[in-house]
This record gives structure tokens, sequence and C-alpha cells, in this order.
């Protein structure tokens, strides 16, 4: 299984210029047409006026005193810092740019015998990617935090994987150590902008749609905690008779990327009124976070009732 890891995580790439929206910084190599949708979406969490007072639920599982634009965005740039583009792990880039380096090896990881809970398995042996939001029927792939991949990589190999960050031209590249599942590496896949899981179609510039997307984001974020068993908040394979049975699309924590997700679309929504969203956008955003909310499983694959996981993230 180690070998399995080490091929998935060890590809990177990209060339990065700062996000005007925060301190999370987007890929050259992005699309200029997504790009501008992203910095939008990041641009609206830091000016997101939440209305009415917050789930008690958001803010004990997001660990926060208040809901606000500033405490969002923050909350979300502690374990958010790339955004990578959806074809940043190339042979070539991993070949040619050599964009993933090993920074030290026979390195004494914590918890080092200690397997993440959704992985210790038999049916887990060759779900090696964190990968979100696969759509059941098309199979898009929305996002993926490959930050934690490359740290659960590396600590099954004992050592410190890096990454060679491009700034663009001509700048130096930044060489970053994965030494915690906080580097917050992200990559945008096709899944993100596709017609087929934007929410108003006939409105590109729709809250509705940035409402998803910053939901999407929420849930990746939280890849980047967990410690031990609750490294990386992995999914779990969702079991039989469930709507998403077979694939890697559940949670079986209480605290985990599906829930922060669906409370976190489901506190946005709220702002939504007639001059902001459509009836459809409504109904649709309400079943977005009613989908979220199935995944999130009761009970483990050990027949254990579901708790809340560990979320202090792990680091060297």
């Amino acid at each position: 299984m180690k070998n399995a890891v080490l091929s998935t995580v060890i590809t990177l790439s990209t060339v990065l210029s700062a996000a005007q929206a925060s301190d999370i910084m987007l890929a050259k190599t992005i699309k200029p047409e997504l790009r501008q949708k992203i910095e939008r979406d990041l641009n609206v969490i830091e000016n997101f006026k939440f209305t009415g007072k917050a789930n008690p639920a958001t803010l004990k599982t997001m660990n926060l005193f208040t809901l606000n634009a500033a405490s969002a965005t923050d909350w979300l740039n502690q374990r958010v810092n790339y955004i990578i583009s959806e074809n940043a792990l190339s042979v070539f880039n991993l070949l040619v740019k050599r964009v993933i380096f090993v920074e030290r090896k026979d390195v004494d990881f914590p918890n080092a015998d200690v397997i993440p809970y959704s992985m210790d398995k038999e049916i887990q042996k060759n779900f090696v990617e964190i990968q979100d939001g696969m759509n059941a029927e098309e199979g898009f792939t929305v996002m993926s935090n490959i930050g934690s991949a490359l740290y659960l990589g590396g600590k099954n190999e004992r050592q410190v994987y890096g990454m060679k960050v491009s700034r663009g031209f001509l700048r130096k590249s930044e060489r970053v150590a994965v030494t915690s599942p906080r580097a917050g590496i992200i990559q945008i896949g096709e899944g993100l902008f596709a017609p087929e899981l934007t929410v108003n179609r006939e409105n590109e510039g729709a809250l509705a749609n940035s409402i998803f997307r910053l939901g999407t984001f929420f849930h990746e974020a939280r890849h980047s905690d967990g410690n031990g068993r609750s490294l990386g908040f992995m999914h779990t394979i969702c079991p039989a008779g469930h709507d998403y049975e077979g694939q890697p699309a559940c949670d079986e924590n209480l605290n985990g990327p599906y829930t922060v997700g669906a409370l976190m679309m489901a506190e946005m929504a709220k702002t939504c009124d007639d001059q902001t969203c459509s009836e459809k956008d409504k109904q649709t955003l309400k079943l977005l976070v009613l989908d979220s909310a199935n995944r999130i499983l009761p009970t483990t694959h050990k027949g254990e009732k579901s708790v809340e996981w560990d979320a202090r993230p792990e680091s060297l």
C-alpha cells in the first residue's frame, strides 16, 4: 500500500499568483475564466454578510466563537494555501519539471503506527487518494486535497515530501516542505465548474453558484485537519443500500468534510432572498445540503456509533 500511496500522490505542479481575496495562492495554469470565478468566490466569502444567529452546531464543529466573514475566511485560510489546476498532476510536471522532491528521509512522524480510521479495513487498501465531490452519475471530481495526500504518503514512507512552487516567470520558486496536512494544496477538478454541477446555469454569477463552490472549499479544507486515526478526515466507502454505494463518498464521523460543507452551505444559504436567489436556487441549495448530510454515516464500518473526531492537525 505504501508504494501505491507514493505513486498516487507524488505528482504536483504550478505557477502561482496571489488571489486578491485572501492569502490563498492560485496557480497561473488555471484557465483565466476559471481563475476569475475562483477569485470572485473568495471575494464573496471575504465580504459575506451572514444572516441571523449561527447554528450552534456550526460553531462547535468549526471551533468558532462567532461566524462572520472574517472568522470564516480565517478558518479557510488556515487550511487552504494553494489552489492548483485540474491538469497539475501531469507526468510532464513530475518527470520534466520535477516539482516533487524529498526534503528529508528517515523521519519519525507522530503517530507513526496509527492507521487512519477509514483506511483500516480491507476494502480501503486501494483507496489512497483524498478525493471528493464525486458525482455518482457523471463521475466528476470537484476538488482534491493533495497536501494531505502528500503528507500521508510521506508518513508511510518515513520521509518528508516537498513541492517546488513556481511564482511565475523569472521569480524564484518556493520550496514547500509538506510537514503537516495543513500544507493546504488543493486541486480543482473538472466538475467544479461543470454545467451539470452548476446550481444556476442561466446566471453564472449567481450567488447560489458561489455558495455551492464555497461549500466545497470548506469541505476540502477539513481534510487539512486531524491526527493519528483522524488524520486527513478521510472518507469511507459508502455502504450497501446507500445512494453512493461502493464509492469513497461518505464520512463515518460527525464533524468531517461533509458536515462542514453542509453546515457552511446552510449558513450561507440563509442570506438568500428574492433579490439574490431564485426559488429554484433556494431549493437546489437545500437539496445539496441534504445530499451532504446523507453522506454522514451514523454507524462506522466497525459497527461503532459515529462520533466527532479530533480535528487538531498533526505536524512534525
